[in-house]
């Protein structure tokens, strides 16, 4: 064979491979669907709030020259000395209550003094600053309440036990919705009671926290993996030995972009490892490589 005849042949032979590459590739692009291996996944609910700590206590102011004799924070009975004023007069607690040596000049608001549903009045409030502080002040009372706002666009309990994160602790402290008001201005206003005790608590006033509610765990499922029946019943097409199956599904949490699937452990249902198929161009039997 010449050299001119061998390069031409060299030369087709390269063309072939490219072509076949090409093919391959738009092959594999456009006939192969993504696969999603399915898993089990959980789902906490959450929204931001911005509020304001009330509880039911009392500012105190002593005299110039009293010598304070309660601690930063501890929990005092009726009758016990508070501070000695000049002279030797004893300043004596009218209750029981836990002494808290921090003010900011709210000590006068109270749960029962506020409407829950007005979403301007908490408005005011958040804006308000701080009024004058004194020397301590009293809380009477082991519950608290968290008056805070929402946004309107926020899925919330307007009843029920729900978790509190507030900004700056770590842990999350279980409470109880009382109220949620009707939207005003992209806004609701929720009340919250707690009880959760610890000087970390007390030192709160103005503070944004994070509600956590309606946990789901269910298998995670892509939006393009969900397909629905003529009835409005859902199913998914899963990979079995290379062949598109259907298998129905139920779902029970739909997210942004993703879909939760009960997972009954049922033989025969969709599981923990199957995997499902992304995609409208499926149908059953389709042979998948």
């Amino acid at each position: 064979m010449d050299s001119a005849r061998y390069f031409s042949f060299t030369a087709a032979l390269v063309f072939l491979a490219v072509c076949a590459y090409a093919a391959a590739a738009v092959y594999s692009r456009v006939e192969q669907p993504e696969i999603e291996t399915v898993r089990l996944l959980q789902v906490q609910e959450s929204a931001q709030l911005q509020g304001i700590v009330l509880r039911r206590e009392q500012s105190l102011s002593f005299s110039w020259g009293s010598r304070l004799l309660a601690e930063d924070s501890r929990r005092i009975a009726a009758g016990e000395t508070l501070a000695v004023e000049l002279m030797g007069r004893e300043l004596l607690s009218p209750c029981s209550a836990v002494f808290f040596s921090r003010t900011d000049g709210f000590e006068y608001l109270s749960p029962q003094d506020i409407d829950a549903d007005d979403v301007s009045a908490l408005e005011e409030l958040l804006n308000r600053k701080a009024g004058e502080s004194s020397d301590g002040r009293l809380v009477t009372d082991t519950a608290w309440y968290y008056w805070a706002l929402t946004s309107s666009m926020d899925q919330l309990p307007n009843s029920g036990q729900c978790s509190v994160q507030f900004d700056g602790l770590e842990e999350s402290v279980p409470a109880q919705v009382i109220s949620l008001s009707e939207p005003k201005g992209g806004k609701r206003a929720i009340l919250l009671r707690l009880t959760q005790g610890g000087s970390q608590y007390l030192s709160l006033r103005k503070t944004e926290a994070q509600l956590l509610f309606s946990r789901h765990s269910g298998l995670y499922l892509p939006d393009d993996a969900v397909m629905q029946e003529a009835d409005g019943s859902e199913f998914v097409y899963i990979l079995s030995a290379g062949i598109a199956e259907k298998q129905p599904v139920e779902i029970i949490y739909r997210g942004s972009g993703f879909s939760l699937a009960a997972a009954d452990f049922a033989p025969g249902s969709l599981a923990v490892g199957d995997r499902v198929i992304l995609g409208k161009d499926i149908y059953e039997g389709k042979v998948l490589t």
